[in-house]
């Protein structure tokens, strides 16, 4: 009996120093969020097949917090003849972070007759922060519309080196098309955002473009549902996790209870045997 006893005082000793060494060193690692996706649709389709048609239309509403934010993309894209390009598939897209950088429709359908049709639309919503919105800069229409009777509308018709909408630059110069390609909205300072699309594009003669990008930026407030969510603090800090805390203190009780219950037991087993 008496071993007995003491069997279970050691294990439920050990059982509170080893539960106390656990809580100790487990560390929740503190979360990081990187900002920066990208997403693409049609780059290089086709590139001498004369007669087709292709529709890519980019619907992006980005969500940006103090702690980085997150994305919804929509894709709709349809191919098939020039002017008939029926076979449509629209592919939704939930992403972890902002996306940044929307790339599509260059280097595209340079056989000759062809339609396409291109857009971009970008809505921001930043939450709890300050947009810095300043007017959007455009490098739209350079290097365009040769080759003879190609009617082109450009707006704004305008040249600039790293601007946030690149679009429709040595495009539709194989003469006898039309072109008309649209830039709006503004940009943001708290999120770098870069549209390239409609460059290289429709050179075959004969074709008929039509692009456009919109980028419109919300500061919403913060509400419940919308803030930023707080990563998990590690245990490697001064201050110890909401998580760990309150279990230190009782292994120690355990441990201690365990030595007192122990010498208890130790000194009635020697009154008995006097």
């Amino acid at each position: 009996m008496r071993s007995l006893s003491m069997n279970f005082l050691r294990g439920l000793v050990a059982f509170a120093l080893l539960a106390t060494a656990a809580t100790f060193g487990a560390s929740p690692v503190a979360a990081t969020h990187t900002i920066g996706t990208a997403t693409s649709c049609q780059n290089n389709y086709l590139t001498d097949v004369a007669g087709l048609g292709i529709i890519c239309h980019v619907t992006v509403v980005n969500t940006i917090n103090a702690t980085g934010g997150s994305a919804t993309v929509t894709i709709h894209e349809c191919n098939g003849p020039a002017s008939a390009a029926t076979n449509c598939t629209t592919d939704k897209h939930t992403l972890a972070a902002p996306v940044t950088s929307i790339a599509q429709c260059n280097g595209s359908i340079n056989g000759g007759g062809t339609t396409f049709d291109c857009t971009v639309t970008v809505t921001n919503n930043f939450v709890g922060i300050s947009p810095g919105e300043v007017a959007v800069t455009v490098n739209e229409c350079v290097g365009s519309g040769g080759g003879g009777g190609t009617a082109m509308t450009c707006d704004p018709l305008s040249s600039t080196t790293s601007a946030a909408i690149t679009q429709c630059n040595s495009s539709s110069s194989g003469g006898g098309g039309s072109m008309t390609c649209t830039a709006s909205g503004t940009m943001a300072t708290a999120l770098v955002l870069t549209i390239n699309q409609c460059n290289g594009s429709a050179n075959g003669g004969g074709d008929a473009v039509v692009c456009s990008s919109t980028i419109t930026n919300n500061a919403l407030p913060v509400t419940a549902g919308t803030g930023p969510t707080p990563a998990p603090t590690s245990t490697s800090d001064a201050g110890s996790s909401s998580n760990s805390t309150p279990l230190i203190p009782l292994m120690l009780v355990l441990a201690f209870g365990g030595f007192v219950l122990a010498a208890v037991i130790t000194t009635k087993r020697r009154g008995v045997r006097i």
